[in-house]
């Protein structure tokens, strides 16, 4: 052997090597197919539906309780009480993990449909007001009380979102309703061609 000659030699193969890369990402490309495709299902859920309701509703009961906390110590003068800021501090956390939960939410919509997710204007607004409301959930220790009243506006919009889910619900009850009409229809007509033909 040479000093010129390849370790591995000239007559490696060099087409299995590409027929394992066209392997590899064909094979990536149909896990992710298939994961986008789950996460679709699961995003279109029922189940999901449901969850982001109620995560909505603790996330507006919790920014409802922080301001009636806030207005009521400073009220009646309690505002320095050892038991109000750990109140308020537990109430800031809380709404940081849903802001969390909502945004983790945001990042699998967008991964089950795409960025034409975005084509909707409700979906867009939401997905401002998620992302606006992590940030200054993030930041609101150290920004003016402008800004976090600001906030609590935005995120009052959730409630439009229960509207908008609650109208999700409402649809998929008159297409499971819709379905099942169908489907007696067409029992109803078969029994009528029996009886038809007797």
């Amino acid at each position: 052997m040479s000093s010129y000659t390849p370790l591995l030699g000239q007559d490696v193969d060099d087409s299995r090597y590409g027929d394992y890369r066209r392997s590899f990402a064909d094979t990536w490309k149909s896990g992710y197919r298939r994961a986008q495709v789950a996460t679709s299902r699961f995003m279109n859920s029922r189940t999901k539906h449901w969850l982001i309701l109620v995560l909505i509703i603790l996330d507006v009961a919790g920014i409802l309780s922080d301001i009636f906390i806030a207005l009521i110590t400073c009220e009646i003068g309690i505002e320095h009480d050892e038991w109000v800021a750990p109140t308020r501090n537990a109430l800031t956390i809380f709404s940081l993990s849903l802001s969390c939960v909502f945004l983790v939410e945001l990042f699998l919509s967008v991964f089950a449909d795409g960025l034409g997710y975005f084509k909707s204007w409700f979906h867009s607004f939401d997905a401002f007001v998620i992302v606006v409301g992590f940030a200054i959930d993030l930041f609101e220790h150290n920004t003016a009380e402008e800004i976090a009243s600001l906030i609590v506006i935005l995120r009052l919009w959730r409630f439009v979102k229960i509207v908008d889910e609650f109208s999700v619900e409402a649809s998929e009850q008159t297409e499971d309703l819709r379905k099942r009409i169908e489907d007696l229809e067409t029992r109803n007509a078969a029994l009528e061609a029996q009886l038809s033909q007797s």
